[in-house]
């Protein structure tokens, strides 16, 4: 399985994978020594990350009280909801954020942020020696993402008019491309999305 980083100009993150989890995420861990993000999972295992995060892209995560966890199968949205963000090294900003709900429209909430993501990393790769690997979007434009068939009546019913969007509780400063981890960011000019891979 394959994972990006990404984030929206207003500083939400996701994790993006390129195949759904078989279990559900409960939480992801943040280790700001390392850069390292770990998934931690409701049966008590866990997965960790092999590509640290770039340093430049930790103030943007200090922001996070929640994290998208989402797949991409076949251009379609096939997995989307949101866990717990907590650091490893900071046990109190877990005890601060402990009144945090749960989204009641995880699958909206999910389409918003993947529709509005402008940069991010891979994280985690099956294979480190493969070079050919781009973007878990692939070719897809992100801001035409549907649901996938499973998803998309729930999906139809969390946006009727009785439901409104829950949007993040704070924003972080622009974010940039480049660096030395493989930043990717998404295009969105005339419609069209592309993906550049810097190294």
């Amino acid at each position: 399985m394959d994972i990006d980083l990404l984030f929206t100009r207003d500083g939400e993150a996701g994790l993006i994978c390129s195949e759904n989890l078989v279990t559900k995420a409960a939480g992801a861990v943040f280790d700001t020594q390392t850069g390292i993000l770990t998934l931690e999972f409701t049966d008590m295992d866990f997965l960790e990350m092999n590509i640290p995060v770039d340093g430049e892209f930790f103030g943007n995560l200090d922001f996070c009280i929640q994290i998208h966890i989402g797949a991409i199968k076949n251009g379609n949205i096939a997995q989307a909801y949101q866990v717990p963000f907590m650091f490893l090294d900071d046990p109190y900003k877990g005890e601060a954020f402990k009144n945090i709900k749960q989204r009641t429209n995880p699958l909206v909430a999910f389409d918003h942020f993947v529709k509005a993501c402008v940069s991010g990393q891979p994280v985690h790769r099956e294979d480190l020696s493969d070079d050919t690997i781009g973007c878990v979007l692939g070719d897809s434009v992100p801001s035409s993402l549907q649901f996938a068939p499973h998803l998309a009546r729930k999906h139809t019913i969390e946006a009727s008019p009785k439901t409104a969007p829950s949007a993040p509780g704070m924003s972080a400063p622009g974010l940039g491309g480049g660096g030395s981890s493989g930043h990717s960011t998404v295009h969105r000019q005339s419609g069209q999305g592309n993906k550049d891979k810097s190294d």
